[in-house]
């Protein structure tokens, strides 16, 4: 059986679920998962997320810095720039599914200190940030008409154009996704 989307994500694991959802509106998204939405290890992450949220105390420039620091100097730079960089509207988009971080009694974010970080800057919830988001974009993915959860199916080959008689190796630029074969083990089909 052939079933057409126009997105195809593998995995549910917080990138799977969050990138379903940034692209749900551009069309429709089949979401595999080889279990259960609720079986992913982000669920077991107690920590939180770090991010510059304080601009009177914090900035870019210190995370980066720090992140250095804490990867010995071997972080590829240009990743950590842009992670750093690009946190702060994650978070947002996280708290827009409905994640909820913990706020003192201003209202402001919980912030901690942890690790190598010299700000405090790490956004949680209770001692679960991990479950917190799971479940809130759980519950984001299947609320949303674009998004067809198909669990308990497995990837077992993606389609390129190696199908179409094309050699294809690592190296090869411009690989295109055609689609994939997914195996329901329950028949085998």
């Amino acid at each position: 059986m052939v079933k057409k989307f126009d997105f195809l994500v593998i995995g549910s694991g917080i990138a799977g679920m969050s990138f379903a959802l940034k692209v749900a509106h551009k069309g429709k998204v089949a979401l595999i998962c080889k279990s259960g939405l609720e079986e992913a290890n982000t669920y077991f992450a107690q920590g939180g997320v770090a991010s510059v949220t304080n601009l009177l105390v914090d900035n870019f420039d210190k995370h980066i810095e720090d992140t250095m620091i804490a990867g010995d100097w071997i972080s590829d730079r240009a990743a950590v720039e842009k992670v750093v960089r690009e946190a702060p509207a994650q978070i947002e988009a996280l708290i827009n599914w409905g994640v909820e971080f913990d706020k003192n009694e201003e209202g402001e974010f919980d912030l901690h200190r942890e690790g190598g970080h010299s700000e405090f800057r790490i956004l949680h919830h209770k001692d679960n940030t991990g479950a917190e988001i799971q479940d809130s974009l759980i519950k984001a993915v299947q609320r949303h008409p674009n998004i067809t959860v198909i669990e308990n199916h497995f990837a077992v080959e993606i389609l390129t154009q190696h199908h179409l008689g094309v050699t294809v190796t690592r190296q090869t630029p411009d690989i295109k996704c055609y689609g994939a074969y997914i195996l329901d083990p329950k028949t085998g089909r």
